[in-house]
């Protein structure tokens, strides 16, 4: 029985080791657009920026992280040209966006 236990252990520590090691790698595929906001989406949960002559489309979930300036302890609020950082991750089928910032309103 002394061994199972041994063994159990080793085996979890190998497994969050792995698991740890996971969310470092996934963190370094993260990438970083910064333009002006040309429209959202509510529906589809997309959001369309534009820097110079590149428009990028990015798609959100109620897990984004939301940053920005607050007045009054009222949410931030995003406007049709607002500046935002985008932080994000490639998928096949979209950019999801992490973490947006407002930088200017």
């Amino acid at each position: 029985m002394t061994n199972l236990a041994k063994w159990a252990g080793i085996c979890a520590v190998i497994v969050l080791m792995l698991a740890s090691t996971s969310g470092v790698i996934l963190a370094q595929d993260a990438k970083i657009f910064e333009g002006t906001l040309q429209g959202v989406d509510a529906n589809a949960k997309v959001l369309i920026l534009k820097a110079g002559d590149k428009e990028m489309q990015f798609t959100y979930t109620d897990k984004t992280e939301l940053v920005g300036p607050q007045k009054d302890g009222q949410p931030v609020t995003v406007r049709q040209g607002s500046k935002l950082k985008v932080t994000y991750m490639e998928s096949d089928k979209a950019n999801v966006a992490t973490k947006i910032e407002v930088t200017e309103l």
